[in-house]
């Protein structure tokens, strides 16, 4: 079974999805665009890499994870990047979280370079990718999906294949767009609770039990002192940063508009993280988002 892989994007998430690699014995090489983020792969036995072209080096998996579209687009399709220089037959795997038709795009670009490429973007923020419990949302053929298997299930506990090239990424906004606004939705209840007098711990035990059930409830109550692994408990340092939740709103929006679709909800949400983001709380998890509600 080959185990060559470069990884490009070792920021919150791709650190430690890197880490799992180069612990389950793969042989792998990485870069980002900050030295520093290199350094502790490379002390446990990465190949530090100058360029995407240059860790794509005898990679026959290429993963990117990184914050953008255009992000994605330099490291694969620019200069130097990834798909310049990566061997025909390889697989390229984009686990970002992108506009899809710019995953289909790099996938056409890499279609002519003869290798295949898989949009697979991931939920369940850095806790996820520390302990490989991410859901991986894949676009692209089956085949190709079932020769990448035995490195995504080192990242994540499901792989769920979403059809043709870009519906990994269509399915993932999907996703952002109910992840957001249950958030907004569990932190006014929150506010709601604080300002009738109600122990926010109280109102966490009986909602988990209850309709108000959420993901966001269970793992990011948004005031400290109800669940220890909670952002809130930490100064919301961040499992998933609020610029990123805004950024993925954006191109939930833009998707939408795409197909000539209103979402309203999602737009209200959306200007929440953008004025989070304007109160300097852009880098804190996206559970802060109680910071910019009334009190």
């Amino acid at each position: 079974m080959d185990t060559r892989a470069a990884f490009i994007g070792l920021g919150t998430m791709g650190r430690p999805m890197a880490s799992r690699l180069l612990a389950a014995g793969w042989d792998l090489s990485v870069f980002d665009a900050d030295p520093a983020a290199m350094r502790p792969l490379v002390e446990a036995g990465a190949r530090g890499a100058a360029s995407p072209a240059d860790a794509v080096a005898d990679a026959s998996f290429i993963v990117t994870m990184l914050p953008n579209s255009q992000h994605v687009l330099d490291a694969t399709t620019g200069q130097d990047g990834a798909l310049t220089a990566a061997a025909p037959g390889s697989v390229l795997i984009d686990m970002s979280t992108i506009n899809p038709m710019t995953s289909r795009n790099v996938a056409t670009f890499a279609g002519t370079r003869g290798v295949a490429a898989l949009d697979a973007p991931v939920s369940g923020s850095s806790a996820g990718a520390a302990d490989g419990s991410l859901t991986i949302m894949v676009g692209g053929d089956a085949d190709v999906l079932d020769r990448s298997r035995h490195l995504l299930s080192v990242l994540g506990a499901r792989i769920v294949h979403c059809g043709r090239s870009g519906m990994g990424s269509a399915v993932k906004l999907a996703n952002q767009v109910m992840a957001a606004t249950s958030m907004v939705a569990v932190a006014e209840s929150f506010r709601l609770a604080q300002a009738l007098g109600v122990d926010p711990r109280l109102l966490y035990d009986v909602s988990t039990s209850s309709s108000g059930d959420s993901w966001s409830l269970r793992t990011r109550p948004p005031v400290p002192g109800v669940l220890d692994s909670s952002p809130a408990n930490h100064g919301f340092r961040p499992g998933f940063k609020a610029d990123l939740m805004r950024k993925d709103l954006d191109l939930a929006l833009s998707a939408a508009a795409s197909a000539g679709l209103d979402l309203p909800l999602a737009a209200a949400v959306h200007d929440l993280y953008a004025d989070l983001g304007k109160a300097g709380f852009g880098d804190r998890d996206f559970s802060a988002v109680i910071e910019v509600l009334p009190r």
